[in-house]
């Protein structure tokens, strides 16, 4: 577990650390990943929760620390779970060219400590894990309206290749 940070103009230097997760980072996790859907719930109401998402999310977190085929990076600034990214191995279809990739589920810093590192170094371990299980690359699927996300992961070297759409019956 390496110590991380960056200098921004006039603050001190934000040392974070970014770690596989443990079984007990699920419930640290799974309060973000309620956090980060109800902001995502200003891009399209498809993202409202369940009255018992974040029970649900810390099983379904808690479980990737165990499966060989997923991870969870968790990010740690001062002691607080101030990030995760979540992911597995998925195979593409048998119709293209045969590719394994790290599918990103979630992602998400608290807005607090954004513009630290922190994402990068998470999509960092990310790769770093991808790679050791022979995966071909990192696949994830962001919000339309998440214009924020969207250049960063520009940033990152990804592309769009496909949108992904909606209809609820009403």
């Amino acid at each position: 577990m390496e110590e991380r940070g960056k200098q921004d103009e006039g603050a001190e230097e934000a040392r974070f650390t970014v770690r596989p997760s443990r079984r007990d980072d699920a419930a640290a996790a799974a309060r973000l990943w309620v956090q980060s859907a109800e902001e995502h719930t200003i891009y399209d109401p498809v993202y409202a929760t369940a009255p018992d998402a974040e029970k649900v999310m810390r099983r379904f977190l808690a479980d990737l620390s165990s499966s060989s085929h997923s991870c969870l990076f968790i990010a740690e600034r001062n002691g607080e779970v101030v990030g995760f990214l979540s992911g597995e191995l998925r195979e593409g279809s048998p119709a293209f060219k045969p590719k394994t990739w790290a599918a990103v589920e979630d992602v998400y810093v608290v807005p607090d400590h954004r513009s630290l590192g922190i994402g990068h170094a998470l999509f960092e371990e990310c790769r770093k894990w991808a790679g050791q299980k022979g995966a071909d690359g990192i696949s994830l699927q962001v919000a339309a309206g998440n214009t924020r996300a969207r250049k960063f992961y520009e940033e990152l070297g990804f592309r769009e290749v496909s949108v992904y759409q909606v209809k609820e019956f009403e």
